[in-house]
């Protein structure tokens, strides 16, 4: 069993998990602070902003966040009566749902941001190198299943 437990995968689990949690706590309290918003409700703008315009399917965002159609549905519905997005019936598909951010969605986004990035230089950036972000970042993206085909 000690090769299990020390079994490289499970190594890199355990360190990629600590690391989340270790700074995931402090953003979500930043980002709360600053906008009021929850973790999903944040990054879900935050998603949403990188499609052309803000706007696109509903379930595309959920999916990148690894969101199921019926999490996506209650998280959008929040997001709608909070004012931060509009949802609307995609014209070619009348089951599905367009959202785009609307302008309190994108000035709680900035200000989400805007606590958000300081922390984000501080506890990742701040120790690595250009270099080593940028082989985290290439790295991190070959095992995003978001990013496979």
């Amino acid at each position: 069993m000690d090769e299990l437990v020390e079994h490289e995968g499970v190594v890199l689990w355990g360190l990629m998990g600590n690391v989340y949690r270790l700074i995931n706590d402090r953003l979500r309290h930043d980002i709360a602070e600053a906008t009021g918003l929850d973790g999903s409700e944040f990054e879900f703008l935050l998603r949403l902003a990188r499609f052309p315009g803000a706007h696109g399917m509903a379930t595309r965002v959920g999916e990148t966040m690894g969101f199921t159609s019926a999490g996506t549905t209650k998280l959008v519905a929040r997001l709608e009566r909070k004012g931060l997005i509009e949802r609307t019936r995609d014209p070619e598909d009348g089951r599905a749902y367009l959202v785009g951010m609307t302008a309190t969605g994108a000035e709680a986004l900035r200000r989400g941001l805007e606590a958000h990035v300081p922390r984000l230089d501080e506890e990742v950036l701040g120790h690595l190198s250009a270099s080593e972000r940028a082989s985290l970042r290439a790295l991190l993206t070959r095992l995003d299943p978001t990013l496979r085909d």
